[in-house]
């Protein structure tokens, strides 16, 4: 199994993003609690059908992807030399994760007991979904500032590419909903980044 890691790391970040695509298609966003009636919120929930179940699964599995992402990444800058930001891509991943695993909590919850939970309860519950992107976001910043920052000592990563990082994290730290426009950016830098690193390391093998 630790060799598959160490061989197809790169790709879990890939393979994490095609699979986070999936599952905000199929769940689409919560409802906003802000202009829903509580009434509205707990329909919303009691309504979701078997998809919303695939895709709560599916989004656990985005968060296990994303760690090991973040640990292959981080041993690959640590080999290449990289001491003080060589951390930055498992810490980051580690975020991702963490919020994946809220998410999948949360909805776990709300899909399973809504019509059963105080309705108080389940408007507070859909609105930390609501909000749930500022994990994601200092997890984000911190892998792109990170790989970006060591691209020219390890040449995991072409430097346009190390540029396109730095505009991802400039603009998710923009105040929401502005940053919005940093989690596409951010994706497909991810995208891009991660088949660019196994193609990299498996020649430097």
């Amino acid at each position: 199994m630790q060799r598959f890691i160490e061989r197809f790391g790169a790709l879990f970040g890939a393979v994490s993003i095609i699979c986070l695509i999936v599952v905000m298609a199929i769940e689409g966003d919560p409802p906003d609690v802000s202009e829903k009636t509580a009434e509205q919120v707990v329909a919303h929930w009691v309504d979701m059908g078997d998809g919303a179940w695939f895709s709560l699964w599916l989004g656990i599995l985005v968060g296990i992807l994303m760690l090991l992402w973040g640990l292959w990444t981080s041993n690959a800058l640590r080999e290449r030399g990289v001491t003080l930001l060589a951390p930055t891509a498992a810490l980051g991943a580690v975020c991702i994760a963490a919020g994946m695993a809220m998410d999948a909590a949360s909805r776990l919850a709300l899909l399973d007991a809504a019509e059963h939970m105080p309705t108080a309860a389940v408007v507070a519950v859909s609105a930390i979904l609501q909000y749930l992107w500022v994990p994601f976001l200092f997890g984000m910043v911190l892998i792109t500032v990170g790989v970006s920052a060591s691209a020219k000592q390890t040449d995991l990563i072409p430097s346009w590419l190390a540029w396109i990082g730095y505009a991802a994290a400039l603009i998710l730290v923009i105040p929401h909903p502005i940053s919005f426009i940093g989690f596409l950016v951010f994706a497909i830098w991810l995208l891009i980044s991660s088949i660019t690193m196994f193609r990299r390391a498996g020649a430097a093998a």
